[in-house]
């Protein structure tokens, strides 16, 4: 079995890179929706990377708040689908298809990575807490890739279709 604190400690700096990535697109993207998206979802590993902040400290037996023990909610879905309904997020990510499309492309493909490493970690721990938190964390990055294969999906048959005139 493996060890818990290095597996934790993996899951921080993948949950950082990810706060990282989409603060950084956030920045580059020109598409105010798009902005906002990406902004949430930086808050939301954010989120995720100080929660196993607490639980590594937890781990190497330090004192950790038991408030700050509790999961995170994880709501990326519902706001993606509410950010649509509210600005039509699906025109405006038609106006800048190609950096969107490759960016919604590696977001999928970041999510998906992060989904398969807490589902096999989660096998491969003893401890039935770490174990469920692990699989909670799965669960929850496999919403996120599942949100960006269907944005990108719909933006790539969009951007297929389009009549470029001649």
């Amino acid at each position: 079995m493996y060890d818990p604190i290095k597996i934790i400690s993996l899951a921080m700096e993948m949950e950082l890179y990810g706060h990282n990535f989409y603060k950084d697109n956030a920045e580059k993207s020109q598409n105010l929706q798009t902005q906002a998206v990406f902004k949430k979802l930086s808050k939301i590993e954010w989120g995720h990377y100080e929660y196993l902040k607490n639980l590594l400290s937890k781990y190497k037996g330090e004192d950790v708040d038991e408030k700050d023990l509790t999961l995170p909610k994880d709501n990326a879905e519902e706001f993606f689908d509410q950010r649509k309904e509210s600005e039509n997020l699906d025109q405006n990510l038609e106006q800048s298809m190609i950096p969107d499309m490759n960016v919604l492309r590696m977001a999928y493909l970041i999510e998906e990575d992060f989904r398969d490493y807490y589902k096999s970690m989660a096998k491969k721990v003893d401890d039935g807490e770490l174990k469920e938190i692990l699989e909670n964390f799965s669960s929850w990055e496999d919403e996120h890739a599942n949100i960006f294969k269907k944005e990108y999906d719909k933006l790539m048959d969009q951007y297929m279709n389009i009549s470029w005139g001649g």
